[in-house]
């Protein structure tokens, strides 16, 4: 007995023409199976036409006997789940990605050559710009090993404030005066030591110290601080000794904390790093640059160094002793059309009458120098086009998002110094549906002791594909 008709194809069907939504592939599977049977179904059949954007007509003759009619609607059915599926599976698949074509900028050089510095005639000296490197970026041929005197209290300060940071505004820690920092101050000035009194049971902070150690260069502070944070001068040498090493600070030796023994050698490059590092420091900066300093038991005294506070002279430190002569460090703020630019100058080994004073004199000009021959760059615009985004789905002149900087940045460099440029960019796919002006990722520009991140945004909006789009190229 013939199978019953399946349910929605029975005999009243069989003259009527019929536009089915196929697939291409589905349709042409169709086809094949249909042509299969050619050779033995009757030439004279009713026609079921595929759509004419298809470009394929099948010709399937039903035969009388309803079990052909049966197999033809069963592959039908078979065709119609097998297209739903391949719409399925394209309409999720992942989605494409997109093909971006960018150019990082080359790198900037600043242009220029470095000043011709004019050297002292005597000893050695070297310059640095704490906010351009972390060495000295000029000084003397031929340094050698050289008593620095109190210019090694800025090693000392430096280790003090890494092992007790201080915010501005903070006075730190409070320190009780003992009968042996009473004696120390005895002795020191039994031996014609630079040094602030104290008396025992007097009570001074962290900051109260570092300004009686930098501003009036107090060797007896510099032991009472190096004992407070090694538990003795001898382990804080060591440490002094440790730092200078792993800051590759060669012919450099400290024998105490205060400079005052002749065997305590640097440098005055090595002195120039440490004293640029040291400038680096708030806390440090703002001590250094008072013009006087007032403490419970003495009251207010002046600063040391006399030129600190007048003219540009924004600090630092002086020293001298009858093995080192004169030595200075000397930082100024130099007002270019490049903006303010603090500079530092290290002046050692300067002998004869007016030693310190001449010091002083050739350190200040050698930091003013060096801080009006910085150059400024122009490192970025804004807008500037870094690249594009090809967006498949739309229709030139609209399938292009370009890849632009959303601001732009200066720098102020030393001649020779370079600027260079990495480029990190999101993955394509997570800007797919996202609005004007998306950052699409950064540009890292990097200088000498600077970095600087700018966001990378897109020209347009990136729209997702539509549904026919993923079938079509799924």
């Amino acid at each position: 007995m013939d199978p019953p008709y399946p349910d929605g194809l029975n005999s009243s069907h069989q003259n009527e023409e019929h536009s089915l939504p196929f697939d291409p592939q589905a349709a042409l599977l169709l086809a094949m199976i249909c042509h299969s049977y050619d050779r033995w179904l009757p030439p004279e059949s009713n026609r079921i036409v595929a759509p004419a954007s298809l470009g394929i007509q099948m010709h399937v003759s039903f035969l009388k006997r309803p079990w052909s009619a049966f197999l033809v609607t069963a592959a039908l059915g078979c065709l119609a789940i097998a297209s739903g599926a391949v719409v399925e599976v394209r309409l999720h698949a992942l989605l494409p990605q997109l093909k971006v074509s960018l150019s990082t900028p080359t790198p900037v050089v600043a242009p220029g050559v470095p000043p011709q510095f004019r050297w002292p005639t005597q000893g050695q000296a070297a310059v640095a710009i704490p906010s351009l490197s972390m060495n000295a970026i000029a000084s003397t041929p031929d340094e050698r090993a050289v008593p620095i005197a109190s210019l090694a209290k800025l090693m000392t300060a430096y280790l003090v404030l890494q092992r007790f940071p201080l915010a501005i505004g903070s006075p730190g820690p409070v320190l009780t005066m003992t009968i042996q920092d009473q004696q120390q101050y005895d002795n020191d000035v039994a031996e014609d030591q630079s040094s602030v009194e104290v008396t025992a049971g007097e009570r001074l902070t962290e900051y109260q110290l570092l300004q009686a150690l930098l501003t009036r260069s107090a060797n007896n502070v510099a032991q009472l601080l190096s004992s407070w944070v090694a538990g003795s001068e001898s382990s804080f040498v060591a440490e002094m000794n440790q730092t200078a090493h792993r800051m590759h600070l060669t012919n450099t030796h400290f024998a105490d904390a205060s400079g005052f023994n002749p065997e305590t050698k640097a440098t005055a490059q090595a002195v120039a790093t440490v004293a640029a590092m040291d400038m680096r420091n708030s806390v440090f900066d703002q001590i250094v640059d008072e013009h006087t300093v007032t403490l419970p038991l003495i009251g207010t005294l002046p600063n040391i160094v006399a030129r600190i506070g007048t003219a540009n002279v924004i600090g630092i430190k002086s020293g001298y002793t009858i093995w080192s002569g004169g030595c200075a460090a000397i930082a100024t703020v130099e007002r270019t059309a490049s903006g303010a630019m603090p500079a530092v100058a290290i002046v050692l080994d300067q002998q004869g009458p007016g030693s310190l004073h001449h010091a002083a004199t050739i350190a200040e000009q050698l930091a003013d120098e060096a801080g009006s021959s910085v150059v400024r760059v122009i490192g970025a615009r804004a807008h500037h086009v870094l690249g594009s985004i090809h967006i498949p789905w739309l229709r030139n002149p609209n399938s292009t998002a370009n890849l632009t900087l959303s601001r732009g940045f200066n720098a102020v460099l030393w001649p020779g110094q370079k600027i260079t440029y990495h480029l990190h960019l999101k993955a394509s796919t997570t800007l797919l549906g996202s609005s004007l002006g998306v950052v699409a990722g950064y540009l890292v520009a990097s200088w000498p002791m600077h970095t600087e991140k700018i966001p990378v945004t897109t020209s347009r909006a990136i729209p997702l594909p539509t549904s026919w789009w993923r079938i079509e190229h799924g």
